[in-house]
């Protein structure tokens, strides 16, 4: 067993940081002729970039400039950095905590001074930046150093540019992370969309720190509070809309409703608004408390707005639904305003699968349907007004093997010349620069290629295929993909298998399901797996690791997961104790012992983090004859006492008797298996509370069960290394019944 430990650690997580190389190759624009991207290589144990230069007319690929020139002036071998920014023919990095630029043309290489992060917002052009004294606004002029305070009434808890505090808000204070003011600017530097977020009613939450930091001196215990409303709650957190004139040094409100908060609205990624690439407007997705209800809304820079189009529906809206479902790059929802703001492009799944339509902007009448009824438009590519064609992945199309993978389609403004681009049956990802298309594929089972394609899908050259060997000397295991029935008898599912070390057909072997259960998003990955989905997470679950200790693994999305169709996806409206599907899990087992007759039935295990800790604990309860063996970290398992912003998407607005279905507790005396039930004492994002609870219903009950509190991890629990190692003990002592070795993993901070 020591054997298989020693097999399983060459596979966590940072063993395996760049055990892929070019798995994900991140193209960024340089000009109207080139990109560039940063090339993985190996030396000896050594993983560094080199960054090249891609000429989008002829496919011609060069060093973007001289890397051993720049190596001689840092004294070492290779780039010490992997991210750049090229800015008027300059490349700036950081290095060891310092600001670098350096000049090819001339091998001029500067320190501009020590990289932080600062609590200001600045300006495109970087002449200006915003930011927040006593919860008013103020902006600084960059080359003159004056500051002029533009608002005077703002107060605590209902603040300018301050985000609503939700979930991760204290993880970021106890690290040290300025809380910068959330603006969105204009591209042209001269205008800037924030808000006023009013938090004054909303109830507190609290986190215990229990340990010490190291720069205090007391031992003392410390009570961290934050904002979180509850579903029960009356307030939740409101943002009202306000413009900045960076030359007037005015701040105008916008005449529109306050948008319902929980969190950051204008992050880099999933913004809440969008301004257009003139700086006259700004558009935002409206979406109000239920998730039945959302409005496109151009806000103009004298607070003006037109409301273009209203979407109402019966169970949950899916615009800006935090999923797989929709997004545009930089902005939160696939839709968007033309150039010439006449025409609003607007993705809605009315139609069952998610569907384009335009929209007259100025009268906000529909003009027509762009894309077909039977294939799912999800998130935005590109719109290119100069030709009238936008760009978008599609799922659900007919001849490809699984439903949930996303190829690349285009069609026009007119609804004209409807074409899927990328052929492959596989997982697409694609960026689109001058006219080309950047498009990495792969599955589970096919390692990522990227290629170069022209916008007609033409594969102009492959740019780069993945170089996955350190990852198979390692042990992984390429997953077997799966189809089973869903409990309906006749909905096909799709999931993913993976096979324990020196499999023996001739043997059972106990399983482990690795389950999600939030109805948001899918579970199975698509493209291929090598790390995990957030940062410091096993792969798949840690389910590779598992198949070297003697187990093997499934991931299987149910029912009630986005990215099918609405029909599907409403199973899990009103039904979040649903799990998304959970009783198909149960339902196909069967199935799978007729596909795989390895797997011993008797010994099913179970574990899922957060909306997989709920699901993990629901099955144990729910499903006790099935699942022997559960690891349940950080879940919500009572729907009551999450925030209301994602449980309101499914439940709706607070109903007790829906609400109360939701609660795991009522269910402690099914208890008949091991359940291991694991929590970060610094969660904010799932309060503790909630396992806590679980656990007194559990005493009640007088079941015998396991608790591990991490006083330092918040809700990212599946990546503290001591978790990893506890949940793999726990499965072997008690589903693969064999006694736990001595064995202690080396950490990173362990090696010198």
């Amino acid at each position: 067993m020591i054997e298989k430990y020693k097999n399983a650690e060459k596979l966590l997580p940072w063993n395996v940081r760049h055990a892929v190389l070019n798995g994900a190759p991140h193209a960024v624009k340089l000009d109207n002729t080139h990109f560039y991207y940063a090339y993985e290589q190996r030396d000896a144990d050594t993983v560094f970039v080199t960054f090249k230069k891609v000429n989008t007319n002829t496919g011609l690929e060069e060093d973007l400039f001289d890397h051993d020139a720049l190596c001689a002036k840092l004294g070492t071998k290779h780039l010490p950095f992997t991210d750049i920014t090229v800015k008027d023919e300059q490349i700036l990095f950081v290095y060891k905590e310092e600001e670098y630029i350096y000049q090819p043309s001339s091998d001029l290489l500067t320190k501009t001074g020590y990289h932080q992060r600062r609590a200001v917002s600045l300006s495109p052009d970087e002449t200006k930046e915003v930011f927040v004294r006593n919860y008013n606004l103020w902006i600084k002029d960059n080359e003159t150093g004056k500051e002029t305070q533009l608002t005077f009434d703002g107060e605590k808890d209902f603040a300018y540019g301050k985000i609503a505090e939700y979930s991760g808000y204290i993880t970021e204070r106890v690290k040290g992370v300025p809380e910068t003011p959330d603006v969105l600017w204009s591209p042209d530097s001269t205008k800037f969309l924030t808000y006023k977020m009013d938090q004054r009613n909303v109830p507190d939450l609290y986190i215990l720190q229990s340990y010490d930091d190291e720069h205090l001196e007391s031992i003392r215990p410390r009570l961290l509070t934050y904002k979180c409303s509850f579903p029960e709650d009356k307030d939740v957190p409101y943002a009202h809309y306000y413009i900045g004139d960076v030359q007037k040094g005015t701040m105008q409100k916008v005449d529109l409703e306050p948008q319902i908060a929980g969190g950051r609205l204008f992050s880099s990624y999933y913004a809440q608004a969008k301004w257009t690439e003139d700086s006259t407007a700004v558009y935002t997705t409206l979406v109000r408390r239920g998730h039945k209800s959302a409005d496109f809304v151009i806000i103009y820079p004298d607070g003006n707005t037109k409301t273009v189009l209203t979407e109402t529906s019966d169970t949950a809206l899916n615009i800006c639904s935090w999923g797989n479902l929709d997004g545009y790059n930089d902005y939160c929802a696939s839709n968007f305003l033309t150039k010439d703001q006449k025409t609003v492009i607007w993705q809605s799944e009315r139609d069952n699968f998610a569907r384009l339509f335009r929209y007259d902007a100025e009268t906000g009448a529909l003009l027509q349907a762009l894309t077909p009824d039977n294939v799912s438009v999800g998130e935005l590519i590109y719109n290119d007004d100069d030709h009238q064609v936008v760009y978008f992945y599609v799922s659900n199309v007919p001849y490809i093997s699984d439903p949930y993978y996303q190829l690349v389609a285009k069609v026009s403004y007119d609804g004209k010349d409807f074409t899927i681009l990328t052929p492959e049956d596989a997982m697409h990802r694609c960026t689109i620069i001058n006219g080309m298309m950047i498009d990495t594929y792969s599955r589970v089972d096919l390692p990522p290629i990227t290629v170069l394609r022209d916008t007609d899908g033409k594969v102009i050259q492959t740019l780069v295929e993945a170089d996955i060997s350190d990852l198979l000397k390692r042990g992984y295991i390429l997953p077997e993909r799966f189809t089973v029935k869903a409990s309906d008898g006749e909905t096909d599912l799709y999931g993913i298998l993976i096979k324990p070390r020196d499999f023996d057909e001739t043997k059972t072997y106990p399983f482990i399901d690795y389950i999600y259960g939030g109805m948001q998003c899918y579970n199975v990955p698509k493209a291929f797996a090598y790390a995990g989905n957030i940062e410091g997470r096993e792969i798949m679950g840690g389910l590779e690791e598992m198949a070297q200790l003697g187990f093997a693994g499934i991931i299987l999305d149910g029912l009630g997961t986005p990215g099918r169709g609405k029909k599907l996806h409403n199973i899990s409206y009103e039904n979040i104790h649903g799990c998304a599907g959970l009783k198909d899990h149960v339902y196909a087992l069967p199935e799978l012992k007729e596909k795989y007759p390895f797997l011993d039935l008797e010994r099913a295990g179970i574990w899922g983090n957060s909306g997989g800790g709920c699901a993990t604990s629901r099955a144990m309860l729910e499903y006790p004859d099935t699942y022997k063996v559960g690891v349940s970290s950080a879940g919500n398992h009572d729907q009551r006492m999450y925030n209301n912003q994602w449980t309101e998407n499914y439940y709706g607005l607070y109903n007790k008797d829906i609400y109360i279905q939701g609660d795991n507790t009522a269910l402690a005396k099914n208890l008949k298996g091991k359940l291991y039930i694991v929590h970060g004492a610094m969660d904010d994002n799932v309060a503790m509370s909630q396992s806590i609870r679980l656990i007194d219903a559990l005493i009640k009950e007088d079941k015998d069960f396991d608790f591990l509190i991490l006083p330092r991890t918040n809700h990212n629990v599946p990546a503290n290394p001591y978790f990893i190692r506890r949940k793999m003990d726990y499965f072997v002592k008690y589903l693969l019944q064999e006694e736990v070795p001595s064995y202690r993993f080396t950490l990173p901070e362990d090696e010198s």
